[in-house]
């Protein structure tokens, strides 16, 4: 403590900050406190100059022939072509959603011929009829799975964005 007034200051904080500081009868707290400490450290640390300069190297993955267009057809070469990548998934999912959608309106037709065949021969107790049944309600549910799965791509594909260049 450096008076007998820096007694009713709590010794963990600066007495600035204290209720009843008064600068004109308090005098500010040594230079040996650890947050003044830690403000001379601060001061005084200044970052090492680099002693050589970062180099830069750019790189070019075409060649000159490969930059220059070819002369038969005006058009980049092959190799300077930007390479798109299908993602195997996304395939997937397309056809996934591809046969849901044909299988569901290929089971909508066959229920419209089944009816018709039920029909004309009057067997509305057989195990055929009880098939009809699940493909009259599963058919629906087919066509939505499938136009779910559609749309669902499309915005997989969308929340993606563009496909990314990469040169090769």
């Amino acid at each position: 403590m450096t008076n007998s007034t820096d007694s009713e200051f709590d010794p963990r904080f600066d007495p600035a900050f204290q209720p009843g500081f008064d600068p004109a009868r308090h005098e500010p707290r040594s230079a040996t406190s650890p947050r003044a400490q830690s403000q001379q450290q601060t001061d005084a640390y200044q970052p090492a100059a680099p002693t050589t300069p970062p180099h830069v190297v750019a790189v070019d993955p075409l060649t000159p022939a490969q930059r220059a267009p070819s002369a038969d057809t005006g058009a980049l070469t092959e190799a300077s072509e930007v390479v798109r990548r299908v993602d195997p998934y996304l395939v997937v999912l397309w056809v996934i959603s591809a046969v849901l959608i044909g299988g569901g309106i290929y089971s909508l037709r066959l229920i419209g011929d089944r009816i018709t065949a039920l029909s004309a021969s009057g067997d509305f107790g057989g195990p055929g009829y009880y098939l009809l049944q699940a493909f009259t309600i599963g058919a629906p549910m087919l066509v939505v799975l499938g136009i779910a799965t559609a749309v669902g791509t499309v915005f997989l594909v969308a929340a993606r964005g563009r496909p990314r260049r990469s040169t090769e």
